[in-house]
């Protein structure tokens, strides 16, 4: 099931082990949403043409929270 919004599943994957594969298409668009905003280091398979459908990727994997990717983590932490 996807993530209500890319933010949330940073939160939960926070504390997980990487590297993460991910074949669910709405996770992969909250992946690459993630990765246009510079919150994670990932590879999205076939690589990632924004005129084409998230249906059409096949899988992403996530190899990092970046350090921006932190400070969003922390903002919302602030924020509850």
């Amino acid at each position: 099931m996807a993530p209500a919004t890319p933010i949330e599943y940073l939160l939960e994957i926070e504390r997980a082990s990487f590297p993460i594969l991910i074949r669910d298409p709405g996770v992969i668009q909250a992946v690459a949403v993630l990765k246009a905003l510079g919150c994670v280091e990932a590879d999205i398979s076939p690589p990632l043409d924004l005129r084409g459908s998230f249906e059409d990727y096949e899988s992403a994997v996530i190899l990092k929270i970046t350090p921006e990717g932190r400070s969003e983590l922390a903002q919302e932490y602030d924020e509850h």
